[in-house]
């Protein structure tokens, strides 16, 4: 936690599975792209959606529990913080141009063999990647069969179908189709399709939903936030 802002956030009414931190309340954060805004732990950085996917992973997949090689795609520091200090873990980060990633990587052509790594976690980052279908495919060609794949996206409910233009390269055309200026397009109720397409299994699951509110808003979940794993067969 920042020495200088501490003392706004002490206490223990909030508390934040990612780093374990407690807090009289999470930060206030607006999406400089959006105009979102998210609840931020003071200590970690971590939002309401990392800290479902956080107990997401711990819960249900094999992450605490097996030895695995695990590619992070653009990693996010508190989950990184704790990927990294799993002795189970043999851990890779990937990004394009990040310098918090240990690689710099290119989605669309990873530079590893197939089936390096048994599990993957690629958390809101397809939205920004002009060609999804070939990165999806890069993705699905290095896990191992067997594996499994994190793979969230930002999706529209309310739409049936995604919707991309790639004729739209502004900032502001971007922001106005696509609800962000960074976006490249915007997922709907088909997501699984494409994740389908590239030859994962995939599970679709409300996991929010099994919280009580109480818990909810103690750990600062995302409710709205679906968890889609996808495995190779």
């Amino acid at each position: 936690m920042n020495r200088a802002t501490a003392p706004l956030y002490r206490g223990d009414r909030v508390a934040c599975p990612v780093c374990g931190g407690r807090f009289d309340r999470f930060r206030r954060y607006a999406s400089e792209g959006s105009g979102r805004r998210y609840l931020m732990c003071p200590s970690c950085g971590s939002l309401g959606r990392h800290r479902l996917d956080w107990l997401f992973l711990c819960e249900r997949t094999n992450l605490l529990h097996e030895p695995i090689r695990l590619l992070h795609v653009a990693p996010e520091p508190g989950l990184s913080r704790r990927f990294q200090a799993l002795e189970t873990v043999d851990y890779v980060s990937a990004d394009y141009d990040s310098t918090l990633a240990s690689e710099r990587m290119d989605i669309r052509n990873i530079d590893y063999p197939n089936e390096s790594f048994d599990a993957i976690v690629c958390n809101h980052v397809l939205e920004h990647v002009d060609d999804d279908r070939t990165a999806l495919s890069e993705l699905a060609r290095v896990l191992k069969r067997g594996g499994w794949a994190l793979l969230q996206v930002p999706i529209d409910p309310s739409s049936d179908e995604t919707y991309d233009d790639p004729t739209l390269t502004s900032a502001k055309e971007r922001e106005r189709a696509f609800g962000q200026y960074d976006h490249v397009r915007v997922y709907a109720k088909d997501y699984p399709s494409r994740l389908s397409e590239a030859g994962f299994e995939v599970d679709v699951i409300g996991y929010a939903q099994e919280f009580t509110s109480e818990e909810i808003s103690r750990m600062g979940l995302d409710r709205l936030e679906v968890i889609h794993l996808a495995r190779k067969p």
